[in-house]
């Protein structure tokens, strides 16, 4: 990673201050030329001093589909800003997402990281930026997961009118509620109690080949009233 991309990711996450005056010629060519790229004006976009998280998730996602390497962008992120991406990464791909979407029963309040929908599945996302994510770890996520999988079906009477409105969830339809767990680090995806553990860098792969996956993962289905 140059050192233009750097100062463009501690600008954008407002992880440590750029000073402009200090920038060298070269790196403000450079980075003149990769935000022209993404159709930011260098000066407006370090005159800002907050971005939304659809700014963040389209600069990361550029920088992704660019090549530039995962690790070293993810370095620069927190649990929320891996959240930022998956979400993004989901909308590109066509999905309808929501975020940080929570609901309740009689006795539990939970929260979902990300919720994606395109028909007919219905990911229920938890979001995983551990360091050195442990085995235990990820099969309680995944436990956890499941469980708020079954919680989410067993409310959805009381949740659909929300759902259906932020996610255009279609009426009279069959569709198929997945947990997921993804994670940032690289490894093979993985299945604990039938839900797949997905690192980062496999996720489109998983989404393409998910018509395989599908009857042998854990899911629940729902149908449409």
């Amino acid at each position: 990673m140059d050192d233009s991309i750097a100062i463009i990711l501690n600008h954008l996450l407002n992880i440590k201050k750029v000073d402009v005056a200090n920038i060298s010629a070269l790196d403000k060519a450079r980075c003149k030329t990769k935000l022209a790229s993404w159709n930011y004006s260098y000066e407006e976009f370090f005159k800002r001093s907050a971005f939304t998280e659809k700014d963040k998730g389209k600069i990361l996602l550029a920088l992704l589909f660019e090549g530039v390497n995962v690790k070293s962008i993810f370095e620069f992120l927190d649990w929320k800003g891996f959240e930022i991406i998956i979400a993004s990464l989901f909308d590109e791909l066509g999905f309808s997402v929501l975020s940080n979407y929570r609901f309740k029963d009689e006795f539990t309040r939970y929260e979902i990281d990300v919720i994606a929908f395109n028909f007919p599945y219905l990911f229920l996302i938890d979001c995983k930026y551990y360091k050195q994510p442990s085995s235990s770890i990820m099969k309680d996520a995944a436990s956890k997961q499941k469980e708020r999988t079954e919680v989410i079906y067993e409310v959805f009477p009381l949740i659909s009118e929300e759902l259906i409105k932020k996610l255009a969830l279609p009426l009279k339809r069959e569709i198929r509620l997945y947990p997921l767990i993804i994670s940032w680090k690289d490894h093979n995806i993985q299945f604990s109690s039938d839900v797949p553990v997905i690192p980062f860098n496999q996720l489109s792969g998983f989404l393409q080949e998910i018509d395989e996956y599908r009857e042998v993962i854990f899911n629940i289905p729902l149908l449409m009233n």
